[in-house]
């Protein structure tokens, strides 16, 4: 009884995980189609797709040279506390 339970109770969290997995692949979908439309639109109006879309991929390595760049520099202080 424990066993067949087990499996029930089992094979429900995976439709639920399946579910959400479908919706979140569902959103990325139609999100990359609509950057892909947006891209395309601004080449008809003559407008660097650049600016329209940032791309994905270079945000976290942006972030992380400013992150090293800020840790690499000294802070400015007012005063002489040292």
């Amino acid at each position: 009884m424990r066993m067949l339970l087990g499996c029930v109770s089992l094979l429900v969290v995976l439709s639920i995980v399946g579910l959400l997995a479908k919706t979140q692949l569902k959103q990325v979908s139609s999100t990359a189609a609509a950057v892909a439309a947006s891209s395309g639109a601004a080449s008809a109006a003559d407008i660097d797709p650049t600016v329209v879309a940032t791309p994905t991929p270079d945000l976290p390595r942006n972030v992380q040279d400013e992150l090293v760049r800020a840790m690499q520099s000294p802070p400015a202080r007012g005063d002489d506390s040292r």
